[in-house]
């Protein structure tokens, strides 16, 4: 049996195994109007279950807009989705306890301000971080989509 294996369970696409999940409000709505899940969380054989967020780009939670203010605005509009997407995923410390975070960006120049606000909002947490260099965000006008993994584990 191979390690992955030994990680999850059996677990067939479709399944009930796999559990998606969706933001309230116009963002959570936006994404199931997509056929896109906020968050997926699959368990582990042992306890606990890993979930993964789509990737988010900055929008705001209230009302579904795209923050487009700033860099910085939209950036930490970014990670308010994924922290608010991990919490209600049961999460409890959202972003603060994700162990990998893959930041999607148009701008090399940019991941220094990324990594700013990150290290501002979660201070000292040192999750696995991969940065690449894209043509363009699927969102016009945006400059960065943002995916994070942690996992739940069960006491």
């Amino acid at each position: 049996m191979n390690f992955i294996s030994y990680l999850f369970e059996k677990v067939t696409p479709g399944s009930s195994h796999v559990e998606s999940k969706w933001l309230p409000g116009p963002v959570g709505e936006m994404l199931r109007s997509a056929g896109i899940a906020t968050t997926t969380t699959v368990p582990f054989r042992t306890s606990g279950k890993l979930v993964t967020t789509t990737t988010h780009v900055g929008l705001d939670l209230n009302t579904g807009a795209l923050v487009t203010s700033s860099i910085e605005d939209e950036f930490t509009a970014i990670f308010v989705c994924l922290d608010a997407a991990l919490r209600n995923a049961g999460v409890q410390r959202g972003v603060g306890d994700a162990h990998k975070i893959t930041a999607y960006l148009i701008n090399a120049a940019d991941e220094p301000i990324l990594q700013r606000i990150f290290r501002e909002r979660y201070p000292g947490h040192c999750p696995a971080w991969g940065t690449v260099i894209v043509p363009a965000i699927v969102v016009p006008n945006m400059r960065a989509e943002v995916q994070a993994e942690a996992m739940l584990l069960e006491s």
